[in-house]
């Protein structure tokens, strides 16, 4: 914990909780962090193992947000792909990468909750939420260029998305092989 600081509780992959539990974590003031890349590999087995009440309320991100809980999202890299646009896409669709299966879409998220869960949500669980999370003057700067526009491509493509550049404290760390424009 930083030096004058209180605590921020949070519960690392809290994708499977009792539907009484949302409003606790509101009443407590934890936040509820998870790395929607899960709900892929996950979705064809939860139902069968969890049944289908408990697995309603598994990945409720909706249910978080609808209730006033903070999201912080992440990739859980080296146990899934690094990559976000994968969690994105399970975000915004609750889909199966072939786009067949449906997973509980009632809990999916707009494309601005699941981009603000990603940065700005995890800014805040970990206390940096004044110096990172979005780009505005005086923050660190850390973002990347990609490929396409991530809130109106279809929802497919967010699978392909390409880094073309990394900016690190507002210097570019990295360049892909193409120009940018």
């Amino acid at each position: 914990m930083l030096a004058g600081l209180s605590a921020r509780n949070r519960i690392e992959h809290a994708q499977v909780v009792d539907p009484a539990d949302i409003p606790r974590f509101k009443q407590l003031g934890v936040i509820a962090s998870m790395q929607p890349s899960h709900l892929l590999t996950d979705m064809n087995w939860a139902e069968a193992r969890l049944g289908p009440q408990r697995a309603a309320y598994s990945y409720a991100w909706k249910a978080f947000l609808d209730a006033g809980v903070p999201l912080a999202f992440g990739t859980d890299y080296p146990v899934e792909p690094i990559t976000p646009f994968r969690g994105l896409y399970a975000a915004v669709t609750r889909m199966n990468e072939a786009g067949t299966k449906s997973y509980f879409p009632e809990n999916k998220l707009t494309r601005g909750q699941a981009l603000y869960a990603y940065t700005q949500g995890s800014a805040y669980a970990e206390f940096a939420e004044t110096r990172k999370g979005k780009l505005v003057p005086g923050y660190e700067a850390d973002f990347i260029v990609v490929d396409r526009n991530l809130y109106t491509a279809p929802a497919p493509s967010i699978l392909r998305t390409k880094v073309l550049a990394t900016f690190v404290s507002g210097q570019q760390s990295y360049a892909a092989n193409t120009k940018l424009q």
